[in-house]
């Protein structure tokens, strides 16, 4: 599989800008959300094997790690688009337009 980086830059801008358009700047989710449930990554790309463990992980870390990053005071690493994808699919999951 090859990712063509500019392509997602683009699918993610055109998300982020029908996101604004529909939601505005800020986003409110309703129920209190914070831990969610995540499968390890040695097992999560292996559909041959159950995964035996699941971890929790927490949207407000991955809230604050997306914060440092915007303001630049913390460099991102590539470990941070597992954070961000984990916001991006509580907005997908609770978010509708």
């Amino acid at each position: 599989m090859t990712i063509d980086v500019d392509q997602l830059e683009q699918a993610l801008q055109a998300l982020v800008d029908e996101l604004r358009k529909k939601k505005g700047r800020l986003i409110h989710i309703e129920q209190p959300i914070d831990y969610y449930w995540t499968v390890p990554g040695d097992v999560l790309y292996n559909p041959y094997e159950n995964p035996n463990e699941l971890t929790l992980g927490q949207l407000s870390d991955d809230l604050e790690e997306m914060t440092k990053i915007a303001s630049k005071t913390s460099e991102p690493v590539s470990y941070d688009f597992v954070k961000i994808s984990s916001l991006m699919t509580m907005i997908g999951h609770k978010t509708v337009w």
